[in-house]
């Protein structure tokens, strides 16, 4: 009867899904980009449109995600005989509405949690009862993750910690020990290697990605040593511009409260990614998108390796920013930012980074709410934080822990690793954490069912 009620559960919610979905996909920019193909995107999720095409990836989303949900509670079920866990892990992966936007979306997040999803069942799966085929199939989820998202290559190091945590590891001869590493790491290699060998036939030339175009981006808002005298024109060009024609948005950004600053920023490095950076774009003289985001991607990565601790700042800064709940709404940065505004502009590039008009007055209101479903997602980032740790330190310490601590540990730094990566290469966009929602889910759910395990033992 549990799994009855489990798959019920994951049924009504696709088809309420299908019920409410909008009368066409959700579109964005980037949705246009997906489907023709672009190649700075990963193959996977675009590969998934040619297969469905808009219309019917809305319609699949959210069956593959119902699907997905039904597989990881059967699995809870199965090692933990808890109804309840696996119906509060559920319910807390369906009940955020944004999730529920992804699937009417024409956009990789959808597909991703699925896998996600799957990648967190079989974990469950492994940490009660470890095999190396398991391994196998848990590393084919992670690479196929990674071709959606490039988020999914935060889960190599996710499953090394799951095999040293796996039970009876430490008893395990040196053979048993490699064979578990290599199920984790050549399928996952396999996948990402198939896919970049494919790349240049399927988009007919030189495949590229966002890389570049991030570490431009970050490379301009961080202040660094000027670099040494290049032979390169071109180099010297994008240094140039890397130096004096972004100092005014630097300047800007570091003369801002905190908060007001990790706000700001996130326009400006958005806006660096594209129409702020068209000058530093023309200026590399290659006809080819591909051929300008390498060579302004090196440019950016020279200066970024001048001024390590700044990076790190600037990631720390994006990393904070994920975990920000509607940062526009909150009182103290709504008053703040709206006073930095009024003294402040025209903002450097405003018109760009902020998508108005000079003459536009920018005001944001805050609401209490806000700053109190701040205060739960900050309890939140520590809690899942201390269960990272815990899971990293028993993992070196060669520790053993329960299977349930052992898998919100997993799912813990699932989520982490994913957050690290992304404030590392892009942007601190909230929505990014809803991209790993259920592994929060699940380091919560399991983190307090291990916890009452253990005070009733």
């Amino acid at each position: 009867m549990a799994r009855q009620a489990i798959y019920a559960l994951c049924a009504a919610y696709a088809l309420y899904c299908l019920v409410t979905n909008p009368a066409g996909p959700i579109t964005t920019p980037d949705s246009i980009r997906y489907l023709d193909m672009w190649p700075n995107y990963p193959m996977g999720y675009q590969l998934f449109l040619q297969l469905t095409g808009a219309n019917a990836a809305v319609i699949a989303q959210p069956i593959l995600y119902a699907a997905a949900l039904a597989f990881l509670g059967r699995e809870i079920v199965r090692t933990t005989r808890s109804t309840w866990l696996a119906v509060a892990v559920l319910i807390g992966s369906m009940i955020v509405p944004q999730i529920r936007e992804f699937h009417a979306s024409i956009l990789s997040e959808s597909l991703f949690l699925s896998l996600l999803v799957v990648f967190l069942a079989l974990a469950v799966r492994f940490l009660h009862h470890p095999t190396w085929r398991l391994m196998v199939a848990i590393a084919v989820t992670a690479g196929l993750s990674a071709m959606v998202r490039r988020t999914g290559f935060a889960f190599v190091p996710v499953m090394l910690v799951m095999v040293v945590l796996a039970a009876d590891f430490a008893k395990a001869t040196s053979s048993q020990a490699v064979r578990f590493f290599v199920a984790a790491i050549v399928p996952f290699v396999v996948i990402i290697g198939i896919e970049r060998a494919v790349a240049p036939m399927i988009y007919a030339g030189e495949p590229s990605s966002l890389t570049g175009r991030h570490l431009f981006a970050k490379a301009a808002l961080i202040d660094a040593p000027p670099s040494a005298s290049q032979g390169d024109p071109v180099r010297r060009l994008l240094d140039d511009q890397l130096e004096h024609a972004y100092a005014p948005i630097r300047q800007m950004l570091a003369g801002a409260p905190s908060h007001v600053r990790a706000v700001l920023t996130i326009y400006y490095e958005t806006c660096l990614q594209g129409g702020c950076a068209d000058q530093a774009r023309a200026a590399t003289g290659e006809a080819t998108e591909a051929r300008q985001t390498s060579v302004m991607g090196a440019a950016g990565l020279a200066r970024i390796r001048r001024a390590p601790v700044n990076f790190l700042q600037l990631t720390w800064m994006h990393y904070g920013s994920l975990w920000t709940v509607n940062r526009l709404r909150h009182p103290d940065i709504a008053a703040d930012l709206n006073a930095f505004l009024a003294t402040h502009r025209p903002l450097p590039y405003e018109e760009l980074a902020m998508a108005l008009g000079p003459d536009r007055t920018l005001e944001f209101s805050g609401s209490e709410n806000v700053r109190y479903a701040q205060y739960a997602i900050f309890a939140i980032a520590v809690l899942t934080a201390a269960l990272a740790l815990t899971g990293m330190i028993a993992a070196v310490g060669n520790l053993q822990l329960s299977p349930a601590i052992g898998t919100a540990a997993v799912a813990a730094i699932t989520l982490h690793a994913g957050l690290i990566l992304t404030a590392l290469l892009a942007a601190g966009f909230a929505r990014f954490l809803l991209g790993l929602w259920p592994a929060l889910v699940v380091a919560c759910a399991f983190g307090a069912y291990g916890l009452k395990s253990k005070v009733k033992s």
